[in-house]
């Protein structure tokens, strides 16, 4: 389905116009351009990536109808119509790796385990280095490590470290980051994508890109949408 329907589905529930729910429902669809295969829904499709768009879009919209429409149920809307249920990093994670002795996996339990425990040589040093702000280093290590609060598969770890997620992190934070300088210095500017890129490649090795994580990776019916009719007309009723 795409955004466009997403959208005059809404605007018949909730009223109002399409045009007052289209931004949502391509932000959540927004990770098709990385890749046409229908699992380039892991990347949006479950209630994390639902948290995600209220971060930027904030808790409610008001439609053209003057209407107070909570962002959350449109975009719980939107799972149920796609994929049939409300499904979480987790879900996805367990479906799309669910062998747990591939040298893929074995891998990633690595890297994150490194990480979570502070231990990529050199990390430290690249924030130095780019003299960024304390509650910056903060806020792009929990952007960073959000799928990883919701589940233990290690394959959490790619729903952030990949290469679409250098360019959400600049809808979330900015084009830029000002640097921790002094007087005259105080306002100097990294670039975002910059600062993502070295990082996710410091810790990864590599720079995935969805294609690469879908190659890599299972799949289930659930993932298609093949009971989403059925979700979507009992959710109707």
């Amino acid at each position: 389905m795409k955004p466009l329907q997403h959208a005059q589905i809404s605007a018949k529930k909730y009223g109002g116009s399409w045009s007052d729910y289209i931004e949502l429902h391509s932000f959540l669809d927004s990770s098709k351009a990385t890749c046409a295969h229908f699992k380039h829904r892991f990347l949006l499709h479950h209630a994390e990536g639902i948290e995600l768009a209220v971060r930027l879009f904030g808790d409610q919209i008001i439609n053209s109808k003057g209407q107070t429409i909570p962002i959350r149920q449109v975009l719980t809307d939107h799972l149920i119509e796609d994929v049939g249920k409300i499904v979480s990093i987790e879900d996805w994670a367990n479906s799309l790796m669910p062998k747990l002795d591939t040298s893929f996996y074995k891998f990633l339990a690595k890297k994150r385990e490194q990480i979570e425990n502070d231990l990529i040589k050199g990390e430290r040093a690249l924030f130095r280095a780019f003299s960024l702000q304390e509650k910056d280093i903060s806020e792009i290590n929990n952007f960073l490590r959000f799928p990883l609060q919701n589940s233990t598969n290690p394959i959490a770890l790619l729903f952030s470290h990949n290469s679409f997620s250098i360019f959400l992190a600049e809808k979330i934070f900015g084009y830029a980051l000002v640097k921790n300088g002094e007087g005259r210095n105080s306002k100097q500017i990294v670039a975002t994508r910059e600062v993502f890129e070295r990082l996710i490649y410091l810790r990864m090795k590599a720079i995935f890109s969805p294609a690469d994580i879908i190659a890599r990776t299972a799949e289930a019916d659930w993932m298609r949408g093949k009971y989403a009719k059925k979700a979507a007309n009992n959710t109707a009723d």
